[in-house]
């Protein structure tokens, strides 16, 4: 069996994370980081173009909540968290 990913917030992940319902907040660490972190590959795709090189891992329904993270060897580091609204144009922002 495949040793399991190490997983790590960014310091702005952390902060995204905090400003969310904490319901929302629960449903992440307890569900949703262990998911990812058994297997991003399966449950996320690479972005195209300024955001190449990044993944994003979909959940939840009305809003539909997004996590984008990079991938590097046995590492994940998520880098944003937040609603599927505006988080593509965030994240452009945080790369600057």
């Amino acid at each position: 069996m495949p040793q399991p990913y190490h997983l790590e917030l960014a310091p702005a992940a952390k902060r995204d994370l905090k400003r969310l319902p904490l319901v929302i907040q629960q449903e992440i660490v307890n569900i949703h980081l262990p998911a990812l972190q058994s297997n991003p590959w399966s449950l996320s795709e690479p972005l195209h173009g300024t955001l190449k090189g990044e993944r994003p891992y979909h959940f939840g329904r009305k809003p539909e909540y997004r996590l984008l993270f990079y991938l590097e060897e046995d590492l994940i580091t998520v880098t944003i968290i937040g609603t599927r609204e505006g988080i593509y144009q965030r994240a452009k922002r945080r790369q600057k």
